[in-house]
This record gives C-alpha cells, structure tokens and sequence, in this order.
C-alpha cells in the first residue's frame, strides 16, 4: 500500500490492498455529494388544527371548560374538540389581552402565541371564553363593575369585541367566536352564553 509520509497509519490496515488514503477520501467526497443531491423524502404536513382556545386562569373554570370544548356545544363546535385545539390561558382571557390596566407585554405574548399556532398547528378559529365573577375583571375595572352583573357583561362584551377587531387585522381569515360562562344559583360555572357568533367549527 502507498501511504504519504505525512498520512495518519492508524487505520491503514483497515483498507483494502492498493487503496491509498488520498483515494479514501476522494470516495468519501463523492458520497457525501451524493447524499446532498439525493432528493429529500417529503415531509407529510398535519392536518390543520380546528382552534386556539383563549381561557381564564381561575382554577374554579377549568374542568367547566375542558368539558364544554371536550363535547358537542350547540353555536360552536359539532363534535368533540379534544385533541384538536391548542390552548392559551391569561388572566381574564380577552379582559388580559385587552384591558390597559395589564402588561402591554401581555397582549403582545398572546398574539405572537396566536401566530405560532397559526404556523406550527395551521389552526383556523379563536375561540374566547371569559366568565363571571373574574378577579382579573375587577383588577382591571374596579369594584363597581365587578359587583354590578349588567356592568360586568358590557365590559366583557366590550373586551371580546376589541379582541375580534384587533384578530380581523392580524389574522383576516380566522373564524373568531366568543362566549360568557356564567354560574347558577348554586355558583357553579354552567351557565354558557354566546357574546360573539362565529362560525360553527365542524
């Protein structure tokens, strides 16, 4: 076997008889350049994604919620959603996003969340769910709406209504929908009512 002065001798043995280093390496390349130009297998893209589902972190809504999206809810969704949307979960929901008494930096997270969700789970509704009773609510507007339920609706009215706009920039082509869980006469969260009418996602 031809080696050069230089060359490393610590695999020679492993080469075939006449095969220098030099002609190794030539091979190598020439591998490596078939490789590259090998067409590359198709990467089979997911199917789109139905919604993103923008909720309240109050811990007294989230089995409510899960529930509602999770089966069929008449002016929403057809079937089950479970397993098909992707989820953002604020302070207030739309209240968080909007209201200036919160973090700029709030709103902006959450529509950079939207946009990623947009590119990665090809997602084609926003779905808000704001309640009754929302800490974030009072924070945000002070007591007097807080304890008032006309007042409390119109502000949560008011805040989906500025969501819905701000999408229809952004996002021109999202279906958008909104919704108000209220509580019974017992305080328990069952009481759904539509805000915003959107289209039914199939």
């Amino acid at each position: 076997m031809t080696t050069h002065p230089n060359a490393c001798t610590c695999c020679a043995d492993m080469l075939p008889p006449g095969f220098d280093r030099r002609g190794f390496l030539r091979l190598a390349g020439l591998g490596a350049a078939g490789l590259a130009l090998a067409p590359r297998r198709a990467r089979a893209e997911p199917p789109p994604y139905k919604a993103l589902l923008l909720s309240c972190v109050d811990p007294r809504t989230q089995a409510p919620v899960a529930d509602w999206m999770n089966q069929p809810a008449a002016a929403s969704h057809r079937g089950s959603l479970q397993g098909q949307y992707s989820q953002f979960t604020i302070a207030g929901a739309a209240v968080g996003v909007i209201a200036p008494a919160f973090p700029k930096a709030w709103s902006e997270t959450f529509w950079e969340n939207f946009s990623a969700s947009v590119q990665l789970h090809r997602i084609e509704n926003l779905i808000v769910v704001d309640h009754a009773n929302c800490g974030a609510l009072r924070l945000a507007y002070g007591e007097d709406v807080y304890k008032n339920p006309k007042l409390e609706l119109e502000a949560h009215r008011a805040d989906v209504a500025a969501l819905q706009r701000e999408l229809s920039i952004r996002h021109p082509d999202a279906g958008f929908q909104a919704w108000f869980l209220g509580r019974d006469g017992a305080g328990r969260f069952t009481a759904w009512q539509n805000l915003i009418a959107g289209p039914v996602i199939g």
